[in-house]
Parts: structure tokens; sequence; C-alpha cells
């Protein structure tokens, strides 16, 4: 007999230490709808759902599926149930290939091999599924991020899951592919399949959730129908207490031309790039998925070679050899990738937020001075909980972007070049950093900043270039500055755009 609630929860209880990060937490979910988890960074949304997902096995409570109870001690106890979560954080292994990820512990064998046609049959079956037409045997880490996203959807959907928990789903993903993932989600709900949905992007989850439960510090505040609240009425809920509309104040009017790219070109990823950033100026970079933003940021901090061109601070060419050298000459780079790139998930939180002063430093500071300077950044950002000696993997996934960004503001950088500043953090946590920028550059510093989150790109920027397939193709100034600007600039042709 089938039950109307397909999944129950009942007094499930997490604790890390020092922390009850889930707090007996209720919570019934229907068959075939789409039930969204709301809360800040911390309020224990991801820790409830890997619970449900096996990844603890030391929580308490019970968890029920279809009416039965159900032992989700280990991801293979909870597959076997029907469960499939995608994290927020992607688990794919780069060096395989995209058959050998989505059909990994089912991979068809024939006798002691794997059978390779079998294996590019069922992987394609799988791409189908999220509209994702690549090469089956490409080693994974040759995708792009937004790529990789769909192939780690494609992955969860290959095992037919009765429950399936999203976590950030949409975080890499164009507006063009969050609409195919939504027609996905409607084809599941269709096919009788419940989705758990994790999402920031407030807008989305008014799109296709039925029902949405607000967690905050651990509990579960409310469940409600999506129609009976507004963004508004959701916030205040998520938060505990009223909230208007943040206007971030600035005190610095754009100065001199401090930061100068001249005809800067990495074949085959982008070509005569020519821009400058005045002293306590923002200038954003608007572009589609692929564009060559996040190549381009590469290369300003020394991370990948160019051919041709020049890097100038304050008149001065810059030496590019190296990551290392263009932090000691003043330059920053936030990476979008947190968990693969930006921070030592095994470290501390102070570890990690003074790793990088410490590299340009050339040695460490004293022990009272470490610190003074993580606390500072630590209320300056408004990290949760401030322990400097707790794992980074302890840490939400908002407040480990604090520390990522903490991480660079404790260098003092003269340049601060920021990829996708805000992914996957709460709106909360979105308004600390915003503040943290600005109060930069109210300094005098430069920022660069790439967003896909076309409201922050147009709030902050003062003024927009366009990227599109490794060229600028047109300057936004603040009084034309919207995301409809943006998003019509980013989208035409540039031949078509340079003859307007």
């Amino acid at each position: 007999m089938k039950h109307e609630n397909i999944l129950e929860l009942r007094k499930l209880t997490k604790r890390y230490p020092g922390t009850l990060a889930v707090d007996r937490v209720d919570l019934a979910v229907r068959r075939g709808e789409v039930h969204a988890i709301m809360g800040e960074n911390g309020a224990g949304k991801s820790t409830l759902m890997k619970i449900l997902a096996g990844s603890f096995d030391d929580y308490t409570g019970d968890i029920f599926i279809n009416g039965q109870k159900a032992r989700m001690h280990s991801p293979s106890l909870a597959k076997s149930q029907g469960v499939e979560m995608i994290y927020q954080e992607l688990s794919l292994a780069g060096a395989l290939s995209v058959g050998e990820n989505i059909l990994v512990g089912r991979l068809p064998r024939r006798g002691l091999f794997i059978d390779k046609r079998a294996m590019e049959r069922e992987a394609r079956r799988c791409l189908s599924q999220v509209g994702l037409n690549v090469d089956p045997g490409q080693p994974v880490d040759m995708l792009s991020q937004h790529e990789a996203q769909l192939v780690e959807i494609a992955k969860a959907l290959g095992n037919n899951p009765s429950v399936l928990v999203m976590d950030e789903p949409t975080s890499a993903l164009s507006r063009s592919e969050v609409k195919r993932l939504f027609a996905i989600i409607d084809q599941l709900k269709q096919r009788g399949v419940t989705i758990i949905y994790i999402s920031h992007h407030l807008a989305e989850v008014f799109m296709i959730a039925d029902r949405m439960t607000v967690m905050r510090d651990g509990r579960k505040i409310v469940t409600v129908p999506t129609q009976q609240v507004d963004p508004a009425t959701l916030v205040e809920m998520m938060i505990g207490k009223p909230v208007g509309q943040a206007c971030i104040q600035r005190r610095c009017v754009p100065g001199k031309k401090r930061f100068r790219v001249r005809h800067l070109t990495r074949r085959g990823f982008f070509h005569d790039i020519r821009f400058h950033i005045r002293a306590g100026e923002i200038l954003g970079i608007g572009g589609l998925a692929g564009a060559g933003r996040t190549e381009l940021a590469r290369v300003l901090c020394g991370i990948d070679p160019y051919e041709a061109g020049d890097i100038l601070l304050d008149g001065r060419v810059l030496d590019h050899r190296s990551m290392r050298r263009t932090m000691k000459q003043g330059l920053a780079y936030l990476t979008e990738d947190r968990k693969l790139q930006g921070l030592a998930l095994q470290l501390t939180a102070q570890n990690n937020l003074l790793s990088a002063l410490h590299i340009k430093r050339g040695g460490l500071l004293g022990a009272r001075k470490q610190r003074d300077s993580f606390v500072s950044h630590a209320e300056q950002l408004q990290l949760y909980p401030a322990q400097p000696k707790r794992q980074v993997t302890q840490f939400s996934g908002g407040n480990q972007q604090k520390i990522l960004l903490g991480k660079w503001l404790a260098t003092a950088p003269e340049v601060l070049i920021l990829d996708e500043p805000t992914r996957g953090v709460d709106v909360g946590a979105k308004q600390i950093i915003h503040e943290a920028i600005v109060n930069l550059v109210d300094v005098g510093k430069c920022v660069l900043l790439i967003s896909s989150d076309l409201p922050e790109l147009v709030t902050l920027s003062d003024r927009v270039v366009i990227m599109r397939k490794g060229h600028f193709v047109g300057e936004i100034g603040k009084d034309q500055l919207s995301e409809n600007t943006v998003l019509l600039a980013a989208s035409r042709d540039p031949e078509a755009l340079a003859h307007d």
C-alpha cells in the first residue's frame, strides 16, 4: 500500500562537536511533490538532507520511507531505499570519464572487463534526460562547471530514485539550463518522483515548489503551501525578524585609473582584452557561460599564461609568472570553486583564513597576531561559529564562503578579482559579503566582479563590460545598467553589436 507521505522524519537530531546542527526535526514529504527546504546558511538544511542520504551513522530519531522504518546509516542503504542526493559541491571524480562517473557502482561488465559499448549507451540515455550532449568517454575534469553539474544530475537520475534531493542544483547553470532542469523536475513529478529542493534563489522556489519547510538554528519552524507565503514573509521566517530592502551605501566616488589591461590575449580563450578599473570602482563582467570570464580571471592573477598584452597596476607592468608573484604585487583572486580550488578542507578556519597572508609575507605571523587577525575578519564577516580551530568542513557553505573571502581580504589587496562571490549563499550572508566588497572599494581599492547573479552584478557594479566568445563586445554605464541591458548585450552577436 502506498502512503500519501513517501517520507517522514521524526525527532531527527545530529550533533557536531560543540554544535547541535539538527534539533529534533519532524518532517513529512508527500509523494510526487516538490518540497523546498528553506533557511539561512547554518540553519541545518544540508545536514538534515545528508542524514537522509546516509552520510552520517550517528544521528538519532527515525526515518520512514513509504510507511516503513528505514536505516540510513550509509549512502548505499539510502540508495537501496530509493533516495538520491545531488550535492551542492560536486562529487564527481575528475580523472574518470563521464560514463564511469554516471555509472559508478553499476558499470556493465563483460566477464572481468567493463563493457564500454553498454556503458556508453546507458550514459547517453542518462545524459539525454538533462539535455547534455557530451562524449561519455571524455574525462570529467575537461568539462565546464555547468556541464559537470548536469552530469551530477544525470548520475542521480540514472538510479531511478523515488526521492531525489537537490542541494543548490542551479548554482552553476545558465538561465536556459535552469529552464531545462525545471522541465526535468516536472517530468519527474509526473512519474511520481518526490523532489526535495534546497536553494537560496527564492524566485526558483516560488516557481517550482508545492510546499516549503523553513528551518532556523537547526529546528523546523513551519511547513506551508508555497502559494500561502510571499518572498518578504519567507525571508522573515528564515531569519526570525522583519527585514527591509538592503541598500548598499557607497561612500567613495571612483578616482584615477589604477588597474589597466592592454591587448591581453590567450589563444583559444580570449583575444585583445582591454579595460581599466579606477580607484574605488567595481567593474563587473557580464556574459553567458563559456564567454571566457573565468579564463580571463585566472590569467590576470597569474594562474594561467598568456601570449600577448600587458597588465598594469598604478602604471607598473606586473610580473605574472605565478600567482604567488601577483599576490605579492597586490592582486587577489576568489575562485568560483571553493571546494576544489579555494579552501583546504582538512584545515581549520584560522589556517585557511590566514594562508594567503602567510604566502604574501613569506613567513608566519606570531600566534597573537594570527589570533587577532582571525578575530578581526571573523567579526567583519560575521562568521558563525567564530571558532578558529574548527575544521572548515564543519561550517555551512555560506560560512565557508565567508572564510574564503576573508582569506583574500586578509592580504589587503589593491585589486580583488571575484568570481561568483556569493554562489550558494543565503540572503543574509550575501548582504554581509556585499558590504565587505563595498568597504574595500571605499578605501580606494579596485574590484573586478564576475557574477552570473544579474541582480548582484547590476547592484554592485559601477560599470559592466560584456564578454562573449572571448571578446569584450560592449560596456554599460551605471545610468543604463539593468538586468535586461546586461542579458540582451550578453546574448547578442559580437559582430552585430559592433555595428550598432
